[in-house]
């Protein structure tokens, strides 16, 4: 019986180890972040303090891999965009004395135009060195509606609010174009 027992938690005892040597010669974040976790759960004994410092001491002397810079190509990574149109934000609260919205407010984005002066009319924004010409998108948005003090909302629909400015191919000066 004793020796079944000793066999049984020295078995036991090389599994952890060889679990524990293969998680950190092959681990990835993941596992690293699971095994940090797995340390500050078990540390009973150290200060708060100590285990914040030691984590951090840890956390700055790991070697970091960065696999942005050593992959070339940029297929697996999110790529950031960039409005070809300059445009306006503006927040527009929709509560009243007498209703109330759910969302309380909306944005509308509207093509910022430029014009010399006060009594000329606004000039049309271009895009791409003057080739496309930047549109203002209107849309419905739709949110829900009570009255001040009832308790049951209802839709409601709000039209022709302006949703965005983007920079479109101009038909009636290049023709339509086949993609």
């Amino acid at each position: 019986m004793k020796l079944s027992m000793c066999v049984l938690i020295m078995t036991s005892f090389d599994l952890f180890l060889v679990s524990r040597a293969h998680e950190r010669n092959g681990g990835g974040g993941f596992d690293r972040l699971r095994e940090r976790i797995h340390r500050r759960r078990h540390r009973l004994h150290k200060a708060a303090v100590l285990s914040e410092l030691d984590e951090t001491f840890e956390m700055m002397t790991q070697p970091r891999y960065r696999p942005e810079k050593s992959i070339p190509n940029k297929s697996g990574r999110r790529d950031r965009n960039e409005d070809l149109c300059q445009s306006e934000r503006n927040t527009v609260e929709l509560n009243t004395h007498s209703h109330e919205f759910d969302p309380p407010f909306i944005v509308e984005i509207r093509c910022h135009n430029h014009s010399a002066t006060i009594h000329d009319p606004p000039t049309e924004q271009t895009c791409v060195r003057g080739m496309l010409r930047c549109v203002q998108q209107y849309g419905e948005v739709h949110v829900s509606r009570r009255g001040v003090g009832t308790m049951h909302w209802h839709p409601h629909t709000l039209h022709d609010v302006p949703l965005s400015c983007n920079c479109m191919w101009p038909v009636d000066k290049y023709g339509h174009q086949e993609l």
